[in-house]
Protein backbone atom coordinates (compact mmCIF):
# COMPACT_ATOMS: atom_id res chain seq x y z
CA UNK A 1 0.00 0.00 0.00
CA UNK A 2 1.14 3.57 -0.71
CA UNK A 3 0.70 6.72 1.36
CA UNK A 4 -2.55 8.30 0.18
CA UNK A 5 -2.18 11.89 1.36
CA UNK A 6 -0.30 14.89 -0.04
CA UNK A 7 3.39 14.04 0.04
CA UNK A 8 5.34 16.92 -1.50
CA UNK A 9 8.06 18.83 0.33
CA UNK A 10 8.46 22.45 -0.76
CA UNK A 11 11.95 23.85 -0.03
CA UNK A 12 12.21 27.64 -0.22
CA UNK A 13 15.53 29.51 -0.21
CA UNK A 14 14.86 33.18 0.51
CA UNK A 15 18.42 34.22 -0.27
CA UNK A 16 18.43 32.68 -3.74
CA UNK A 17 14.67 33.24 -4.23
CA UNK A 18 14.22 29.65 -5.36
CA UNK A 19 11.63 26.97 -4.63
CA UNK A 20 12.02 23.24 -5.17
CA UNK A 21 9.23 20.72 -4.84
CA UNK A 22 9.96 17.02 -4.33
CA UNK A 23 7.82 14.07 -3.20
CA UNK A 24 8.63 12.41 0.11
CA UNK A 25 8.76 8.60 0.13
CA UNK A 26 6.29 6.38 1.98
CA UNK A 27 8.99 5.50 4.51
CA UNK A 28 9.04 9.08 5.81
CA UNK A 29 5.33 9.00 6.68
CA UNK A 30 5.55 5.51 8.15
CA UNK A 31 8.41 6.75 10.33
CA UNK A 32 7.20 10.20 11.39
CA UNK A 33 3.40 10.17 10.71
CA UNK A 34 3.14 13.95 10.16
CA UNK A 35 2.86 17.18 12.12
CA UNK A 36 5.54 17.47 14.81
CA UNK A 37 7.00 14.07 13.94
CA UNK A 38 7.59 15.13 10.34
CA UNK A 39 8.80 18.62 11.29
CA UNK A 40 11.34 17.20 13.75
CA UNK A 41 12.58 14.64 11.20
CA UNK A 42 13.12 17.38 8.60
CA UNK A 43 14.91 19.57 11.15
CA UNK A 44 17.14 16.69 12.25
CA UNK A 45 18.25 16.27 8.63
CA UNK A 46 19.26 19.94 8.46
CA UNK A 47 20.66 20.83 11.90
CA UNK A 48 24.06 19.25 12.47
CA UNK A 49 25.58 21.49 15.14
CA UNK A 50 25.26 24.85 16.92
CA UNK A 51 23.65 27.53 14.72
CA UNK A 52 22.51 31.12 15.09
CA UNK A 53 18.71 30.95 15.50
CA UNK A 54 18.47 34.32 13.73
CA UNK A 55 20.88 33.36 10.96
CA UNK A 56 20.17 32.11 7.44
CA UNK A 57 20.91 28.47 8.25
CA UNK A 58 18.06 28.10 10.78
CA UNK A 59 15.28 26.23 8.94
CA UNK A 60 11.64 27.07 9.47
CA UNK A 61 9.66 23.86 8.99
CA UNK A 62 5.90 23.86 8.54
CA UNK A 63 4.46 20.33 8.53
CA UNK A 64 0.78 19.64 7.99
CA UNK A 65 -1.14 17.37 10.30
CA UNK A 66 -2.07 14.14 8.50
CA UNK A 67 -5.79 14.66 9.27
CA UNK A 68 -6.01 18.26 8.02
CA UNK A 69 -8.61 18.75 5.28
CA UNK A 70 -10.26 15.41 6.07
CA UNK A 71 -13.49 14.56 7.93
CA UNK A 72 -11.52 13.92 11.16
CA UNK A 73 -12.72 16.50 13.74
CA UNK A 74 -10.45 18.70 15.87
CA UNK A 75 -7.57 18.00 13.47
CA UNK A 76 -7.13 20.90 11.03
CA UNK A 77 -3.68 21.60 12.42
CA UNK A 78 -0.03 21.98 11.49
CA UNK A 79 3.34 22.08 13.24
CA UNK A 80 5.77 24.99 12.97
CA UNK A 81 9.34 24.24 14.03
CA UNK A 82 12.71 26.01 14.14
CA UNK A 83 15.60 26.56 16.50
CA UNK A 84 14.32 28.98 19.12
CA UNK A 85 15.97 32.40 19.54
CA UNK A 86 14.64 32.37 23.11
CA UNK A 87 16.14 29.06 24.25
CA UNK A 88 18.72 28.23 21.56
CA UNK A 89 17.12 24.78 21.37
CA UNK A 90 14.47 23.01 19.32
CA UNK A 91 11.11 24.73 19.30
CA UNK A 92 8.02 23.17 17.75
CA UNK A 93 4.67 24.84 18.04
CA UNK A 94 1.20 24.10 16.74
CA UNK A 95 -1.40 26.17 14.97
CA UNK A 96 -4.68 25.32 13.35
CA UNK A 97 -7.74 26.06 11.26
CA UNK A 98 -8.23 26.81 7.55
CA UNK A 99 -4.56 27.54 6.76
CA UNK A 100 -3.60 24.04 7.90
CA UNK A 101 -6.14 22.48 5.56
CA UNK A 102 -5.05 24.57 2.56
CA UNK A 103 -1.42 23.46 2.98
CA UNK A 104 -2.56 19.95 2.10
CA UNK A 105 -4.87 21.18 -0.64
CA UNK A 106 -1.72 22.60 -2.25
CA UNK A 107 -0.48 19.01 -2.37
CA UNK A 108 2.06 19.68 0.38
CA UNK A 109 3.08 17.64 3.39
CA UNK A 110 5.66 20.20 4.52
CA UNK A 111 7.41 23.48 3.72
CA UNK A 112 11.02 24.25 4.66
CA UNK A 113 12.25 27.87 4.53
CA UNK A 114 15.93 28.82 4.75
CA UNK A 115 18.08 31.86 3.92
CA UNK A 116 17.41 35.57 4.42
CA UNK A 117 15.53 37.70 1.92
CA UNK A 118 17.14 40.90 0.67
CA UNK A 119 13.95 42.81 1.46
CA UNK A 120 10.69 42.09 3.25
CA UNK A 121 8.98 39.29 1.36
CA UNK A 122 5.68 37.47 1.07
CA UNK A 123 5.97 33.95 -0.32
CA UNK A 124 2.80 33.25 -2.30
CA UNK A 125 2.01 29.60 -2.97
CA UNK A 126 -0.77 29.06 -5.49
CA UNK A 127 -1.13 25.33 -6.03
CA UNK A 128 2.14 24.36 -7.74
CA UNK A 129 3.28 27.95 -8.37
CA UNK A 130 5.52 29.89 -5.96
CA UNK A 131 6.13 33.66 -6.14
CA UNK A 132 8.35 35.96 -4.08
CA UNK A 133 6.59 39.30 -3.63
CA UNK A 134 7.66 42.58 -2.05
CA UNK A 135 6.15 42.89 1.43
CA UNK A 136 7.64 46.29 2.28
CA UNK A 137 4.19 47.96 2.26
CA UNK A 138 3.05 45.43 4.88
CA UNK A 139 5.74 46.25 7.44
CA UNK A 140 4.20 47.54 10.65
CA UNK A 141 0.89 45.80 10.09
CA UNK A 142 -0.50 43.17 12.42
CA UNK A 143 -0.92 39.62 11.12
CA UNK A 144 -4.65 40.20 10.72
CA UNK A 145 -4.12 43.49 8.90
CA UNK A 146 -1.56 41.73 6.69
CA UNK A 147 -4.08 39.03 5.86
CA UNK A 148 -6.71 41.61 4.91
CA UNK A 149 -4.23 43.58 2.80
CA UNK A 150 -3.15 40.48 0.88
CA UNK A 151 -6.71 39.34 0.33
CA UNK A 152 -7.61 42.78 -0.97
CA UNK A 153 -4.56 42.81 -3.24
CA UNK A 154 -5.30 39.37 -4.67
CA UNK A 155 -9.05 39.90 -4.74
CA UNK A 156 -9.56 36.57 -3.02
CA UNK A 157 -11.28 36.29 0.36
CA UNK A 158 -10.41 32.58 0.51
CA UNK A 159 -6.65 33.30 0.58
CA UNK A 160 -5.05 31.77 3.67
CA UNK A 161 -2.17 33.60 5.32
CA UNK A 162 0.25 33.08 8.17
CA UNK A 163 2.14 36.22 9.11
CA UNK A 164 4.02 38.08 11.80
CA UNK A 165 3.31 41.39 13.48
CA UNK A 166 5.51 44.17 14.78
CA UNK A 167 7.11 42.00 17.49
CA UNK A 168 8.36 39.50 14.90
CA UNK A 169 9.66 42.30 12.69
CA UNK A 170 11.59 43.75 15.65
CA UNK A 171 13.02 40.39 16.69
CA UNK A 172 11.32 39.95 20.07
CA UNK A 173 12.52 36.54 21.18
CA UNK A 174 9.00 35.33 21.93
CA UNK A 175 7.20 36.74 18.90
CA UNK A 176 4.39 34.64 17.44
CA UNK A 177 3.27 33.57 13.99
CA UNK A 178 -0.47 33.92 13.37
CA UNK A 179 -2.93 32.37 10.94
CA UNK A 180 -6.73 32.47 11.03
CA UNK A 181 -6.50 34.24 14.39
CA UNK A 182 -4.58 31.31 15.86
CA UNK A 183 -1.08 31.69 17.29
CA UNK A 184 1.97 29.48 17.02
CA UNK A 185 3.03 31.25 20.13
CA UNK A 186 5.83 29.94 22.27
CA UNK A 187 9.57 30.04 21.67
CA UNK A 188 9.84 32.92 19.21
CA UNK A 189 9.38 31.46 15.74
CA UNK A 190 7.96 34.88 14.81
CA UNK A 191 11.41 36.36 15.43
CA UNK A 192 12.90 33.76 13.07
CA UNK A 193 10.42 34.89 10.40
CA UNK A 194 11.49 38.48 11.08
CA UNK A 195 15.20 37.69 10.87
CA UNK A 196 14.57 36.14 7.45
CA UNK A 197 12.49 39.18 6.42
CA UNK A 198 9.62 36.81 5.79
CA UNK A 199 6.47 38.79 6.52
CA UNK A 200 3.96 36.20 5.38
CA UNK A 201 3.16 32.93 3.65
CA UNK A 202 0.03 33.24 1.49
CA UNK A 203 -1.64 30.07 0.20
CA UNK A 204 -4.28 29.20 -2.33
CA UNK A 205 -4.97 25.50 -2.77
CA UNK A 206 -7.95 23.82 -4.35
CA UNK A 207 -6.66 20.30 -4.81
CA UNK A 208 -8.34 17.21 -3.45
CA UNK A 209 -7.02 15.40 -0.38
CA UNK A 210 -7.40 11.69 -1.09
CA UNK A 211 -8.41 9.25 1.68
CA UNK A 212 -7.14 5.68 1.60
CA UNK A 213 -10.39 4.31 3.03
CA UNK A 214 -13.18 6.90 2.90
CA UNK A 215 -15.74 4.60 4.52
CA UNK A 216 -13.62 3.73 7.53
CA UNK A 217 -12.48 7.35 7.88
CA UNK A 218 -16.09 8.57 7.90
CA UNK A 219 -17.19 5.99 10.48
CA UNK A 220 -14.27 6.59 12.85
CA UNK A 221 -14.58 10.36 12.46
CA UNK A 222 -18.32 10.25 13.21
CA UNK A 223 -17.65 8.38 16.44
CA UNK A 224 -15.01 10.88 17.52
CA UNK A 225 -17.24 13.82 16.61
CA UNK A 226 -20.15 12.39 18.62
CA UNK A 227 -17.92 11.92 21.66
CA UNK A 228 -16.47 15.43 21.23
CA UNK A 229 -19.97 16.84 21.55
CA UNK A 230 -20.54 14.98 24.81
CA UNK A 231 -19.63 15.53 28.47
CA UNK A 232 -15.89 14.91 27.99
CA UNK A 233 -15.43 18.34 26.40
CA UNK A 234 -18.17 20.22 28.26
CA UNK A 235 -15.67 22.38 30.17
CA UNK A 236 -14.18 23.72 26.96
CA UNK A 237 -17.52 24.31 25.27
CA UNK A 238 -19.10 26.04 28.26
CA UNK A 239 -16.27 28.25 29.54
CA UNK A 240 -13.02 27.27 27.82
CA UNK A 241 -9.70 26.84 29.59
CA UNK A 242 -10.41 29.92 31.69
CA UNK A 243 -12.43 27.59 33.93
CA UNK A 244 -9.07 26.48 35.35
CA UNK A 245 -8.73 29.74 37.30
CA UNK A 246 -11.27 28.86 39.95
CA UNK A 247 -10.07 25.26 40.12
CA UNK A 248 -6.39 26.09 40.63
CA UNK A 249 -7.21 28.89 43.06
CA UNK A 250 -9.23 26.47 45.16
CA UNK A 251 -6.47 23.85 45.01
CA UNK A 252 -3.74 26.32 46.00
CA UNK A 253 -1.87 25.77 42.74
CA UNK A 254 -2.33 29.19 41.10
CA UNK A 255 1.09 30.89 40.73
CA UNK A 256 0.72 34.47 41.91
CA UNK A 257 2.97 37.55 41.74
CA UNK A 258 5.79 35.82 39.88
CA UNK A 259 5.48 32.59 41.87
CA UNK A 260 5.80 34.25 45.28
CA UNK A 261 2.36 32.87 46.27
CA UNK A 262 0.02 30.08 45.15
CA UNK A 263 -3.34 31.73 45.70
CA UNK A 264 -4.54 35.10 44.43
CA UNK A 265 -7.00 37.12 46.45
CA UNK A 266 -8.26 38.80 43.26
CA UNK A 267 -8.64 35.63 41.18
CA UNK A 268 -12.44 35.72 41.12
CA UNK A 269 -12.43 39.16 39.50
CA UNK A 270 -10.65 37.94 36.35
CA UNK A 271 -12.49 34.65 35.77
CA UNK A 272 -14.64 34.11 32.66
CA UNK A 273 -17.51 33.39 35.04
CA UNK A 274 -17.19 36.98 36.29
CA UNK A 275 -17.40 38.33 32.74
CA UNK A 276 -20.36 36.11 31.90
CA UNK A 277 -22.21 37.09 35.05
CA UNK A 278 -21.67 40.77 34.10
CA UNK A 279 -23.65 40.45 30.87
CA UNK A 280 -24.72 44.07 31.12
CA UNK A 281 -21.06 45.04 30.80
CA UNK A 282 -19.49 42.35 28.60
CA UNK A 283 -20.40 40.63 25.37
CA UNK A 284 -19.28 37.00 25.04
CA UNK A 285 -18.29 35.70 21.61
CA UNK A 286 -17.47 32.14 20.57
CA UNK A 287 -14.84 30.91 18.14
CA UNK A 288 -12.89 27.80 17.29
CA UNK A 289 -10.84 26.02 14.66
CA UNK A 290 -12.19 24.87 11.31
CA UNK A 291 -13.86 21.49 11.54
CA UNK A 292 -13.84 21.34 15.33
CA UNK A 293 -17.12 20.55 17.12
CA UNK A 294 -15.88 21.87 20.47
CA UNK A 295 -15.45 25.58 19.57
CA UNK A 296 -13.56 26.19 22.80
CA UNK A 297 -12.57 29.83 22.43
CA UNK A 298 -14.52 32.27 24.58
CA UNK A 299 -13.87 35.96 23.90
CA UNK A 300 -15.09 38.96 25.87
CA UNK A 301 -15.35 42.66 25.12
CA UNK A 302 -17.08 45.53 26.87
CA UNK A 303 -20.41 46.38 25.26
CA UNK A 304 -19.27 49.94 24.57
CA UNK A 305 -16.31 48.75 22.45
CA UNK A 306 -15.86 47.44 18.93
CA UNK A 307 -16.40 43.68 18.96
CA UNK A 308 -13.25 43.27 16.88
CA UNK A 309 -11.37 44.12 20.08
CA UNK A 310 -12.69 41.05 21.88
CA UNK A 311 -9.94 39.05 23.61
CA UNK A 312 -9.85 35.36 24.42
CA UNK A 313 -10.22 34.40 28.06
CA UNK A 314 -7.76 31.51 27.79
CA UNK A 315 -6.41 30.33 31.12
CA UNK A 316 -2.70 30.79 30.38
CA UNK A 317 -3.18 34.30 28.99
CA UNK A 318 -5.43 35.48 31.83
CA UNK A 319 -3.09 33.91 34.38
CA UNK A 320 -0.02 35.59 32.85
CA UNK A 321 -1.41 39.14 33.13
CA UNK A 322 -3.78 38.53 36.04
CA UNK A 323 -2.56 36.45 38.99
CA UNK A 324 1.07 36.35 37.85
CA UNK A 325 1.18 40.16 37.77
CA UNK A 326 -1.11 40.49 40.78
CA UNK A 327 -3.69 42.31 38.62
CA UNK A 328 -7.37 41.84 39.49
CA UNK A 329 -8.72 44.17 36.77
CA UNK A 330 -10.43 42.14 34.03
CA UNK A 331 -10.44 45.02 31.54
CA UNK A 332 -6.70 45.56 31.97
CA UNK A 333 -6.03 41.84 31.53
CA UNK A 334 -8.19 41.53 28.40
CA UNK A 335 -6.64 44.67 26.92
CA UNK A 336 -3.14 43.26 27.44
CA UNK A 337 -4.12 39.96 25.81
CA UNK A 338 -5.70 41.75 22.86
CA UNK A 339 -2.65 43.98 22.40
CA UNK A 340 -0.36 40.94 22.40
CA UNK A 341 -2.44 39.40 19.64
CA UNK A 342 -2.27 42.60 17.59
CA UNK A 343 1.48 42.98 18.00
CA UNK A 344 2.30 39.28 17.71
CA UNK A 345 3.54 38.36 21.20
CA UNK A 346 3.29 35.15 23.20
CA UNK A 347 1.07 35.99 26.16
CA UNK A 348 2.76 33.59 28.61
CA UNK A 349 6.26 34.93 28.03
CA UNK A 350 5.08 38.55 27.84
CA UNK A 351 3.13 38.37 31.09
CA UNK A 352 6.02 36.55 32.73
CA UNK A 353 8.48 39.21 31.54
CA UNK A 354 6.30 41.95 33.01
CA UNK A 355 5.92 40.06 36.31
CA UNK A 356 9.70 39.66 36.39
CA UNK A 357 10.12 43.39 35.80
CA UNK A 358 7.59 44.17 38.55
CA UNK A 359 9.61 42.19 41.07
CA UNK A 360 12.85 43.71 39.84
CA UNK A 361 11.33 47.17 40.34
CA UNK A 362 10.40 46.26 43.91
CA UNK A 363 14.08 45.49 44.55
CA UNK A 364 15.38 48.62 42.84
CA UNK A 365 16.88 46.83 39.84
CA UNK A 366 14.79 48.70 37.26
CA UNK A 367 13.00 52.07 37.51
CA UNK A 368 9.38 52.01 38.59
CA UNK A 369 8.47 54.61 35.95
CA UNK A 370 10.04 52.66 33.07
CA UNK A 371 6.67 52.39 31.28
CA UNK A 372 4.95 55.48 32.67
CA UNK A 373 2.44 54.01 35.17
CA UNK A 374 4.08 52.59 38.26
CA UNK A 375 5.72 49.23 37.60
CA UNK A 376 4.59 47.03 40.45
CA UNK A 377 2.39 44.07 41.27
CA UNK A 378 -1.30 44.88 41.10
CA UNK A 379 -1.16 47.90 38.79
CA UNK A 380 -3.15 46.96 35.70
CA UNK A 381 -2.50 50.36 34.13
CA UNK A 382 1.09 49.39 33.34
CA UNK A 383 0.27 46.24 31.35
CA UNK A 384 -0.53 47.69 27.92
CA UNK A 385 2.31 50.26 27.95
CA UNK A 386 4.71 47.45 28.90
CA UNK A 387 3.38 45.18 26.15
CA UNK A 388 3.84 47.95 23.58
CA UNK A 389 7.35 48.77 24.79
CA UNK A 390 8.37 45.11 24.52
CA UNK A 391 6.94 44.72 21.01
CA UNK A 392 8.64 47.88 19.75
CA UNK A 393 11.88 47.30 21.71
CA UNK A 394 11.70 50.65 23.52
CA UNK A 395 13.50 51.38 26.79
CA UNK A 396 13.18 48.59 29.34
CA UNK A 397 11.03 46.77 26.80
CA UNK A 398 14.14 46.19 24.68
CA UNK A 399 15.70 44.24 27.55
CA UNK A 400 12.55 42.27 28.36
CA UNK A 401 12.19 41.37 24.66
CA UNK A 402 15.15 39.02 25.16
CA UNK A 403 13.20 36.86 27.64
CA UNK A 404 13.62 36.66 31.40
CA UNK A 405 16.75 34.46 31.33
CA UNK A 406 18.77 36.87 29.19
CA UNK A 407 17.27 39.94 30.86
CA UNK A 408 18.23 38.67 34.32
CA UNK A 409 21.76 37.88 33.18
CA UNK A 410 22.20 41.43 31.89
CA UNK A 411 20.66 43.06 34.96
CA UNK A 412 22.61 41.07 37.52
CA UNK A 413 22.16 42.12 41.14
CA UNK A 414 20.32 38.91 42.01
CA UNK A 415 17.74 39.27 39.21
CA UNK A 416 18.24 35.61 38.31
CA UNK A 417 16.23 34.74 41.43
CA UNK A 418 13.17 36.35 39.82
CA UNK A 419 13.58 34.76 36.36
CA UNK A 420 11.03 31.96 36.20
CA UNK A 421 12.05 29.81 33.25
CA UNK A 422 13.37 26.39 32.26
CA UNK A 423 15.98 26.33 29.48
CA UNK A 424 15.03 29.95 28.74
CA UNK A 425 11.30 29.36 28.19
CA UNK A 426 9.11 31.11 30.76
CA UNK A 427 7.04 28.90 33.08
CA UNK A 428 3.32 28.38 32.42
CA UNK A 429 0.65 28.85 35.07
CA UNK A 430 0.83 25.76 37.28
CA UNK A 431 2.61 25.50 40.63
CA UNK A 432 5.50 22.97 40.32
CA UNK A 433 6.19 22.94 44.05
CA UNK A 434 2.80 21.27 44.56
CA UNK A 435 3.20 18.92 41.57
CA UNK A 436 6.39 16.82 41.73
CA UNK A 437 5.83 14.80 38.54
CA UNK A 438 5.02 17.99 36.68
CA UNK A 439 8.20 19.56 38.08
CA UNK A 440 10.19 16.68 36.59
CA UNK A 441 8.40 17.13 33.24
CA UNK A 442 9.24 20.85 33.16
CA UNK A 443 12.88 20.09 33.84
CA UNK A 444 13.26 17.38 31.19
CA UNK A 445 11.02 18.81 28.46
CA UNK A 446 12.99 19.29 25.26
CA UNK A 447 11.18 22.56 24.53
CA UNK A 448 11.76 24.09 27.95
CA UNK A 449 8.97 24.98 30.39
CA UNK A 450 6.00 23.68 28.40
CA UNK A 451 2.91 22.12 29.98
CA UNK A 452 1.67 20.91 26.59
CA UNK A 453 4.78 18.83 25.82
CA UNK A 454 5.04 17.43 29.36
CA UNK A 455 1.49 17.23 30.71
CA UNK A 456 2.69 15.19 33.68
CA UNK A 457 0.42 16.54 36.38
CA UNK A 458 -2.23 13.80 36.18
CA UNK A 459 -0.26 11.64 38.65
CA UNK A 460 0.10 14.61 40.99
CA UNK A 461 -3.61 15.35 40.98
CA UNK A 462 -4.31 11.71 41.87
CA UNK A 463 -1.56 11.62 44.49
CA UNK A 464 -0.82 15.08 45.96
CA UNK A 465 1.63 13.69 48.52
CA UNK A 466 5.20 14.91 48.58
CA UNK A 467 6.53 11.36 48.28
CA UNK A 468 8.76 11.48 45.18
CA UNK A 469 8.46 7.74 44.31
CA UNK A 470 11.08 8.20 41.55
CA UNK A 471 10.46 5.08 39.39
CA UNK A 472 6.69 5.51 39.24
CA UNK A 473 6.73 9.27 38.70
CA UNK A 474 9.52 9.03 36.11
CA UNK A 475 7.62 6.34 34.21
CA UNK A 476 4.49 8.50 34.16
CA UNK A 477 6.49 11.52 32.99
CA UNK A 478 7.93 9.50 30.11
CA UNK A 479 4.51 8.13 29.16
CA UNK A 480 3.04 11.66 29.18
CA UNK A 481 5.87 13.01 27.02
CA UNK A 482 5.52 10.23 24.45
CA UNK A 483 1.74 10.51 24.40
CA UNK A 484 2.05 14.26 23.74
CA UNK A 485 4.38 13.54 20.82
CA UNK A 486 1.81 11.14 19.37
CA UNK A 487 -0.97 13.73 19.67
CA UNK A 488 1.22 16.42 18.11
CA UNK A 489 2.27 14.21 15.21
CA UNK A 490 -1.25 13.19 14.26
CA UNK A 491 -2.07 16.35 14.92
CA UNK A 492 -5.15 16.10 17.14
CA UNK A 493 -6.35 18.72 19.58
CA UNK A 494 -5.58 17.62 23.13
CA UNK A 495 -8.95 18.91 24.26
CA UNK A 496 -10.51 15.72 22.85
CA UNK A 497 -8.04 13.48 24.70
CA UNK A 498 -10.77 11.99 26.89
CA UNK A 499 -12.90 11.14 23.84
CA UNK A 500 -10.91 7.97 23.15
CA UNK A 501 -11.46 4.69 24.94
CA UNK A 502 -8.06 3.36 23.83
CA UNK A 503 -6.20 6.30 22.34
CA UNK A 504 -3.26 4.45 20.77
CA UNK A 505 -5.37 1.76 19.09
CA UNK A 506 -8.16 4.07 17.93
CA UNK A 507 -5.84 6.86 16.75
CA UNK A 508 -3.66 4.37 14.87
CA UNK A 509 -6.73 2.93 13.12
CA UNK A 510 -7.81 6.43 12.15
CA UNK A 511 -4.34 7.24 10.73
CA UNK A 512 -4.31 4.00 8.71
CA UNK A 513 -7.77 4.72 7.29
CA UNK A 514 -6.67 8.18 6.17
CA UNK A 515 -3.07 7.45 5.15
CA UNK A 516 -3.29 3.93 3.76
CA UNK A 517 -0.23 2.58 5.58
CA UNK A 518 -0.50 0.01 8.38
CA UNK A 519 -0.26 1.28 11.95
CA UNK A 520 -1.33 -0.17 15.29
CA UNK A 521 -1.10 1.07 18.86
CA UNK A 522 2.41 -0.31 19.37
CA UNK A 523 3.53 1.32 16.13
CA UNK A 524 2.10 4.67 17.21
CA UNK A 525 3.98 4.50 20.51
CA UNK A 526 7.20 3.53 18.70
CA UNK A 527 6.83 6.45 16.28
CA UNK A 528 6.36 8.84 19.21
CA UNK A 529 9.49 7.48 20.93
CA UNK A 530 11.51 7.95 17.72
CA UNK A 531 10.40 11.56 17.48
CA UNK A 532 11.23 12.22 21.13
CA UNK A 533 14.68 10.75 20.55
CA UNK A 534 15.19 13.03 17.55
CA UNK A 535 14.16 16.03 19.62
CA UNK A 536 16.76 15.31 22.22
CA UNK A 537 19.40 14.48 19.59
CA UNK A 538 18.84 17.88 17.94
CA UNK A 539 19.22 19.63 21.30
CA UNK A 540 22.41 17.68 22.01
CA UNK A 541 23.86 18.86 18.68
CA UNK A 542 23.01 22.41 19.74
CA UNK A 543 24.96 22.01 22.99
CA UNK A 544 22.35 20.77 25.47
CA UNK A 545 23.36 18.30 28.19
CA UNK A 546 21.28 16.76 31.03
CA UNK A 547 22.89 19.30 33.35
CA UNK A 548 20.72 21.92 31.62
CA UNK A 549 17.53 20.21 32.84
CA UNK A 550 17.13 22.66 35.71
CA UNK A 551 14.30 24.52 37.39
CA UNK A 552 14.33 28.11 38.72
CA UNK A 553 16.09 28.36 42.05
CA UNK A 554 13.00 29.97 43.60
CA UNK A 555 11.18 26.64 43.28
CA UNK A 556 14.04 24.86 45.06
CA UNK A 557 14.77 27.40 47.79
CA UNK A 558 11.52 29.21 48.56
CA UNK A 559 8.57 27.17 49.90
CA UNK A 560 5.01 27.97 48.87
CA UNK A 561 3.90 30.79 51.12
CA UNK A 562 0.16 30.15 51.37
CA UNK A 563 -2.71 27.76 50.78
CA UNK A 564 -3.01 24.01 51.35
CA UNK A 565 0.53 23.36 50.07
CA UNK A 566 2.21 26.03 52.21
CA UNK A 567 5.74 24.98 53.06
CA UNK A 568 6.10 22.73 50.01
CA UNK A 569 9.07 23.24 47.66
CA UNK A 570 10.86 21.22 45.01
CA UNK A 571 13.37 19.30 47.11
CA UNK A 572 16.69 19.36 45.19
CA UNK A 573 17.65 15.80 46.22
CA UNK A 574 14.22 14.48 45.26
CA UNK A 575 14.40 16.17 41.87
CA UNK A 576 17.82 14.64 41.25
CA UNK A 577 16.47 11.20 42.15
CA UNK A 578 13.55 11.68 39.77
CA UNK A 579 15.87 12.79 36.97
CA UNK A 580 18.16 9.79 37.49
CA UNK A 581 15.17 7.43 37.37
CA UNK A 582 13.94 9.20 34.26
CA UNK A 583 17.29 8.89 32.45
CA UNK A 584 17.62 5.25 33.47
CA UNK A 585 14.17 4.36 32.17
CA UNK A 586 14.78 6.24 28.92
CA UNK A 587 18.06 4.39 28.46
CA UNK A 588 16.47 0.99 29.20
CA UNK A 589 13.81 1.72 26.56
CA UNK A 590 16.52 2.46 24.03
CA UNK A 591 15.37 6.05 23.64
CA UNK A 592 18.02 7.77 25.69
CA UNK A 593 20.63 9.85 23.88
CA UNK A 594 24.25 9.35 24.99
CA UNK A 595 25.70 12.73 25.90
CA UNK A 596 29.40 13.22 26.59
Amino acid sequence: MAYAGPRDLLEIDLTARTARRTPLPDAVFADALGGVGLAVLLLEQRVHGPIDPLGPENPIVLAAGPFASTPVPAANKHALAAISPLTGLLNEGLSSSHFSAVVRRCGLAAIVVTGIAERWTTVAIDGDAVRFEDATPLVGLSARETTKALRDEYGDRSLRVCAIGVAGERGVRYATVENDGRQAGRGGTGAVFGAKRLKALALRGRGEVVLADPGATAALSATLRERALGPKTAKYRVLGTGANLRVLQRMGQLPTRNFTAAQFEGAERVTPERARESSETYVELRAGCAGCPVQCEHLYVRRDRDRRRAAASEYESVWAFGPNCGVADLDAVLDAIGRCDELGLDTISTGSAIAFAMECAEHGLVPRDAFGPALGFGNGAVLVPAVEAIATRQGLGDLLALGVRAAAARLGGGAQRFAMHAKGLELPGYEPRALPTYALGLATCTRGACHNRSATYDRDLRDPSADPDPPARAAEAIAAEDRAVAWDSLVLCKFVRDCFVDFEAEAAALWSAVAGLPLDGDGLRAAAQRTWERKRAINARLGWTPADDRLPERLLLEPIADGPFAGRRVEPDSLVALQRAYERLRAEAGTGVPVA
